[in-house]
């Protein structure tokens, strides 16, 4: 499907598209639902909502790896206050050695689990559940060390080589409840959630029932009718969502630093796209007070680029452009680039989010100040709808186009 131009997009939103009837060549026709929030550069909001199934901008949904980009501001935050050093060896505050077997001389910081350059995959037996140390995935021996596939490529030095990993964010999380002994979810919630007035939490953590009832599932297509993946029922408040194994012992009994994956730091945040929109008006405004500027600005900066020339790294064509828990896109154009955003895609800085039918992105313009926060429900796990003009989905590109438009 040929994306949307922008006067197409105007003259769409001019003719109502906003309701929920679409045109029939439109990506999203097959989607779920969608919802989208533009916040120009003076603060003024825009929403459009899309989709036969019910959703609004306020019902929770899990956000996917746009998680990661929220734990890693509140990582940055406890890194800049503690003055812990992003490029020690993270082994310490593991405890137990975190080393590549291929590169046993190699330290593995902080910095390179930041910006998925540590050389980790994720395991067979991803993720290590409830009852379980995660550390039993780096040790042979270990229940969950599957005969070490955690470990990327041996040629694969860590520290040179870009492989995205939900592993590495489990690890932070751990390292967080090492070092600050307090629970990610909870810390998360002190640090950052109840600053804000936010009524979210990772694995429904600090959420009330009253939002949990509103969770709108990630949703698949199956045999002619939407199918829920995820959140058809979630726990009743105050209980965490978490992965366990039979005879697991309760979340009570816990070990503060040995599984960072409980909370899912990956992915496993649940929140609203209006939820994502404030959340991106902190980030444009250098922590807004909450979290220290430095971290914000620290997190944006680019620490890896793919250059095709010396295929440093696996980039699935949307992965070009990394800072610490931060996607900086570097433009590159076609149907394998990153041009998600237009001629001026450098500018912009966020994360995007796929899993369980979801699609989502939060993603601000670092010189205008605009912000674009969306989701969308519904896509399939394979033969996924391509848009001609970069990596993303064509839905996906539809929806940011459309955001683009509203911020014209």
């Amino acid at each position: 499907m040929t994306p949307l131009s922008r006067r197409t997009a105007l003259a769409l939103l001019a003719a109502g598209l906003a309701r929920p009837t679409l045109a029939a060549d439109s990506a999203l026709a097959d989607m779920a639902c969608a919802g989208l929030i533009t916040v120009r550069p003076d603060g003024a909001e825009q929403t459009l909502l899309r989709g036969p199934e019910p959703f609004d901008l306020d019902r929770p949904f899990r956000v996917a790896s746009v998680s990661k980009m929220i734990a890693a501001a509140v990582f940055m935050t406890h890194a800049l206050e503690t003055r812990l050093d992003l490029d020690a060896d993270v082994s310490p505050w593991l405890g137990f050695r975190l080393r590549h077997p291929a590169w046993p001389d190699r330290v593995i910081s902080a910095r390179l689990l930041l910006s998925h350059r540590s050389g980790l995959r994720n395991g067979p037996s991803y993720p290590v559940p409830l009852g379980h140390d995660l550390a039993e995935a780096f040790q042979p021996g270990g229940r969950h060390w599957d005969d070490g596939g955690w470990f990327g490529p041996a040629d694969k030095s860590p520290g040179e080589w870009f492989a995205y990993a939900d592993v590495n964010f489990a690890l932070l999380a751990q390292i967080l409840e090492a070092r600050t002994g307090e629970r990610f979810d909870l810390y998360m919630r002190r640090r950052l959630f109840a600053p804000l007035s936010l009524e979210i939490g990772y694995n429904w953590s600090g959420v009330g029932q009253a939002r949990r009832d509103r969770a709108m599932p990630g949703l698949r297509r199956q045999n002619g009718r939407w199918v829920p993946q995820v959140d058809a029922s979630p726990p009743p408040a105050p209980d965490v969502a978490v992965v366990r194994t039979p005879g697991a012992p309760s979340l009570e009994a816990y070990r503060l630093g040995s599984n960072g994956f409980l909370f899912s730091p990956q992915g496993g945040l649940r929140l609203s796209v209006r939820d994502l929109s404030r959340l991106g008006r902190m980030f444009v405004r250098g922590g807004e007070g909450v979290l220290p500027r430095r971290a914000i600005e620290l997190m944006q900066r680019p620490v890896w680029a793919y250059t095709p020339t010396t295929a440093n790294g696996e980039t699935d064509g949307v992965f070009q452009g990394y800072g610490l828990g931060v996607e900086r896109p570097r433009g590159a154009a076609g149907p394998q680039g990153d041009d998600f955003f237009g001629p001026g895609s450098a500018r912009w800085a966020g994360h995007l989010g796929d899993a369980y039918g979801w699609m989502s992105g939060l993603f601000w313009n670092r010189d205008s100040g605009a912000i674009l926060a969306w989701a969308l429900n519904g896509m399939p796990e394979t033969a996924r709808p391509p848009s001609s003009t970069s990596s993303l989905t064509a839905p996906e590109a539809e929806l940011v186009g459309l955001g683009l438009a509203l911020l014209e």
